[in-house]
Formats: C-alpha cells, structure tokens, sequence
C-alpha cells in the first residue's frame, strides 16, 4: 500500500489531501485507491473543520463521501438510510466532532506534545473517539525517511455512533510516532505522525514514511510524505 499526503498552510487556513493505492503484489489480489481531501480553518480558538471528501475505489464500484460544516452543524452525503442507526449518528455530532485529517492536525498543532488529546471523529459512516497517552520520546529504526527524535503515543480507538458501534467492535489501540516537522504562522509546533503500527478493526498494519519532501508554495508552505 502506498499513501501519500500532502499539507498546505497559510494564514487563513489549512488544506490537506491524502492518496491511497494497492502497490507491487498486492495489487495482483486487489485493486484498491482512495483519494481525502480535507479544508479546515485556523484561529485563536484553534483548527476548525469545514469540509472533507473521501472517494474510494474498489475494482469497478466508487464511493464518494461528504462533509460539510456549517452553521446549521454537520452534513453528510452520502446519508445513512437506516433511521435509527442515522438518528444515534446525528446525536453524536456534537460541535467538537472533525473529520479524520482535520483530527489529524488538532492533534498535531495542539501545543508542544502531540499527546495526551482526544478527539471526537466522523468519517461519514462511523463516530468515534480517539484517545492519545504519552509514550515518551523515541527514534525511528529500520527504513524510515524520519531520522530524527520522535514522540511516541498510544492511541485507542473507540465506536460512538455508527456501524461499528452496533457491531460492539473491539476497542483496539495502536502507536503512532509524531514528528516535529515545522513551525506554524502562530508560533506552535507541527507534529505530523511518520509511522504507524498497531492493529484497528482486526487488521494488523505497520506503517511508516519513506519518503518526505518539504517545498515552498506562493501562500505558504508545504510538508508531503509517502
């Protein structure tokens, strides 16, 4: 699997965008791709969500989802036809809930540590919580890109509201290693996470950054990895 990510900041806000493609023999077992595409505004008050979409593909079949915040609250397309499961859905999107990159850069531009955080995330078909505890400070081995200090958290991942919560997934946690990586136009700390390992919804993954490139761009900078 090959990921690619890319941020662009500016003083009024944030845009993200991430890419996911099956790579060398998995590719002869699944043909699988996934572009995110996230906008989010910056303030005193920190990182605010205003719209995220996520299409997949699988093969032939493609499926779009939507976000949109606004001052009416949450909206998502496509919606969720069962009205009970869609009700337990709109109750848990409370005005702290953000899309999964927007949760990302909370996380990551909160202060001096990415952890201890807990973030409140809607993917357009699953609420959940994410729960960060310091591991402490580390180093990366192996082929990682990332040769410089990290810091390590553990994070949980919990159903609130959706299809995994009526299926009583399993509360599940993994590591993710942060990365300082920049400074932002207020002065605080990037952290960007540059390596993943863990088990999430019964499939056991290990994942880091090959590759990091960093360029300037006319309205601010950019950070991209792979």
């Amino acid at each position: 699997i090959v990921v690619k990510y890319r941020l662009g900041l500016s003083e009024e806000g944030l845009s993200s965008d991430a890419q996911i493609r099956s790579n060398g023999v998995s590719r002869m077992f699944s043909e699988y791709s996934a572009k995110a595409e996230a906008e989010s505004l910056t303030s005193n008050g920190g990182i605010a969500p205003l719209s995220f979409k996520l299409v997949r593909a699988n093969s032939d079949p493609k499926k779009h989802v939507t976000l949109q915040w606004g001052a009416g609250g949450i909206t998502y397309v496509p919606q969720e036809k069962k009205a009970e499961r869609r009700a337990r859905i709109e109750t848990a999107l409370t005005d702290d809930v953000a899309d999964p990159m927007t949760a990302v850069l909370r996380i990551g531009t909160a202060g001096e540590d990415p952890c201890p955080s807990v973030q409140q995330v809607f993917d357009g078909r699953d609420v959940y919580e994410l729960s960060l505890s310091d591991k402490g400070a580390g180093k990366l081995d192996g082929e990682s890109a990332w040769r410089w200090p990290v810091r390590v958290c553990e994070v949980n991942w919990t159903p609130i509201a959706g299809r995994a919560a009526e299926k009583n997934e399993p509360r599940e946690s993994y590591e993710v290693s942060f990365a300082a990586v920049g400074d932002l136009p207020n002065g605080r700390t990037l952290w960007l996470p540059v390596a993943l390992n863990g088990k999430l919804k019964g499939i056991r993954f290990d994942a880091y950054a090959s590759r990091i490139k960093r360029q300037a761009v006319a309205e601010g900078g950019a950070e991209s990895g792979e």
